[in-house]
């Protein structure tokens, strides 16, 4: 084997290790439900919501590979994907939806530095569609 093999597969185990390392959430933590979520009129703009209730349901729950996850009573299931993007750095890619309640809204995030980045950002996609066409509303995140 080249030394130039041997040298690409320690960086990219010590890459992994390192984007592992950074993800460090714990799900034995309290969270309350985000006071973004709790305004009445929102009218059009549900980013910041979907952006707190991502970040609520990540550190709510524990978080395996490609495992489906109940929040209240939405089944949703998730992709967490590592790789080396084209500049040689480990990214994640994910994808989040919630086929019962909310079909056909996939939420996709590519080329982040960590799993929860990536997650949320997909999380949040979906949360923010469905509240953008009323098939969701905060109320369903509360259980």
């Amino acid at each position: 084997m080249s030394f130039q093999l041997i040298l690409l597969r320690i960086f990219l185990c010590i890459s992994i290790q390192g984007a592992l390392a950074l993800d460090g959430s714990s799900s034995e933590q309290n969270y309350d439900f985000p006071n973004t979520c709790e305004i009445e009129d929102q009218s059009d703009n549900w980013k910041d919501c979907a952006n707190s209730l991502s970040k609520y349901i990540w550190n709510k729950n524990t978080w395996y590979d490609d495992q489906p996850i109940q929040i209240c009573d939405i089944k949703c299931s998730r992709i967490i994907k590592g790789h080396v993007s084209s500049k040689f750095q480990w990214v994640w890619d994910a994808r989040f939806q919630c086929e019962n309640k909310i079909p056909g809204f996939i939420g996709r995030a590519r080329g982040f530095k960590t799993r929860r980045e990536a997650m949320q950002s997909a999380m949040a996609q979906t949360i923010e569609q469905a509240f953008n066409t009323n098939q969701l509303t905060p109320n369903d995140f509360k259980c």
